[in-house]
């Protein structure tokens, strides 16, 4: 790092810090009646992670959170009690309460459907094969652009959309796991 000094304001200062990083060297010494009683050295690197790792610093402790991640990040969804996977894929969903695509590990089991986000080990949606009332493969817009939709019309009127690539074998594979009478179209 090199030292610079140019008038700028608390935000550039601020950038500055995050993406270039900023070095504190301080002595103080107090004292009273001109006898010095407390003496400080203060030394200091303030930047962003990647900053300080890009200049070698807390390379170990970089190390040690990361093996501790990957220790411990959950790389599946906790299932209930006698529940199996029979599908899963990476896909994205949209529910009419909560207009947004949003992409994650979707899970059909012989009990219900749910989304899974992997990075923080939580559950997005969730539907009990129980509560669907009819599947349907319809058309849909994503980013200007036409494509199919599963929709999964739900009993309290409500319809969970699904995307994958293979839409057909998605809606083939719940119709077998919901109860009878639901039928796809």
């Amino acid at each position: 790092m090199k030292p610079e000094r140019e008038k700028d304001s608390l935000g550039e200062l601020l950038n500055r810090m995050v993406t270039k990083g900023v070095l504190i060297n301080a002595d103080v010494i107090i004292s009273l009646a001109g006898i010095p009683l407390l003496g400080v050295k203060l030394e200091a690197a303030i930047a962003s992670i990647e900053t300080m790792l890009e200049y070698g610093l807390f390379e170990e402790l970089d190390k040690k959170t990361r093996a501790w991640q990957l220790e411990h990040r959950k790389t599946s969804p906790l299932l209930q009690e006698d529940e199996e996977i029979e599908l899963q894929f990476y896909g994205s969903f949209f529910q009419e309460l909560h207009p947004i695509w949003k992409y994650c590990f979707i899970y059909v089991t012989n009990h219900r459907i749910f989304g899974w986000n992997k990075a923080f080990n939580k559950i997005l949606f969730e539907i009990p094969l129980a509560k669907i009332q009819m599947t349907t493969i319809c058309k849909g817009i994503y980013h200007d652009e036409e494509r199919d939709e599963l929709c999964l019309s739900l009993e309290n009127e409500e319809k969970l959309y699904l995307h994958s690539s293979d839409l057909i074998g998605l809606q083939d594979q719940i119709c077998k796991l919901i109860p009878e009478p639901v039928r796809g179209s």
